[in-house]
Formats: C-alpha cells, sequence, structure tokens
C-alpha cells in the first residue's frame, strides 16, 4: 500500500508540472495589442478581417511610433491559417510579419506621423492607406 500511495503522489506532482508548463506555454492567446506592442502604446484603431470575423488587425501609437498586429480570433485561434501585420510610412520602406502563427502577427513597427498600416488572414485582408 505504501508503494501505491507514493506513485499515486509521483503522478499527482509530475500532472501539476504538466498543467503548469501548458499554462505557461499558452499566454501567447491571452496576450493584447497593447502588451505586444509594448508600454505605452494605446489602441487608435482596428478592422476586422473575414468571415465571422476571423482576425482583427490593429493600429496602436505611442508618440510618433505606430505599431500594428493582426490577432485570429474565436475558433480561428490557433489553426494553420497564415496571418499578417503591415505598416509602412510614406516614403518608407513596408515593415510586415507573415507566418502561419497560432495567435497573432506582429507587432511591426514604424515612426512617421502618417503610416498606412494593414493585414491579412489567409484569402482575407485588410488595409488603411492614408497617407
Amino acid at each position: 500500500m505504501q508503494k501505491l500511495k507514493r506513485t499515486a503522489t509521483a503522478a499527482i506532482g509530475a500532472a501539476a508540472a504538466l498543467t503548469a508548463s501548458i499554462g505557461m506555454t499558452g499566454t501567447a492567446h491571452a496576450a493584447t495589442p497593447q502588451s505586444v506592442c509594448g508600454s505605452g502604446f494605446t489602441v487608435r484603431a482596428s478592422a476586422a478581417i473575414g468571415e465571422g470575423p476571423n482576425a482583427r488587425v490593429y493600429l496602436l501609437r505611442n508618440g510618433n511610433t505606430a505599431c500594428v498586429v493582426t490577432f485570429k480570433t474565436g475558433s480561428s485561434i490557433g489553426n494553420n491559417v497564415t496571418i499578417n501585420a503591415w505598416v509602412d510610412a510614406n516614403p518608407g520602406p513596408l515593415r510586415g510579419d507573415t507566418g502561419r502563427y497560432k495567435y497573432y502577427a506582429g507587432p511591426v513597427k514604424v515612426t512617421d506621423s502618417c503610416v498606412n498600416w494593414g493585414g491579412h488572414y489567409g484569402e482575407y485582408w485588410w488595409k488603411n492607406t492614408p497617407c
């Protein structure tokens, strides 16, 4: 009986460690646009992408610095569909991040008072080009 008790205690300890590990690796989906872009950034605009929608692209600002991030939403979270976030100053190089990310693409940043920005989810895209 003593051996069974030790085995059960060890199994409970291993399960707790696994749960803690899963919790730590699962924090990315709990991220917010502000936490991804960094301290001092605030959301200035956002737009839905796709059906449902499948994702949402955010423009954040901290002074003259713009940050763009695209988050998967709802049942799209964790899937294998490509997402993208991009931003560019006019004139200036386009900066982007594209991948088969589970939770979000970005952050991408540029410093300028006027920026073009957008993102995509699979075949769906959204852009804002005021500059």
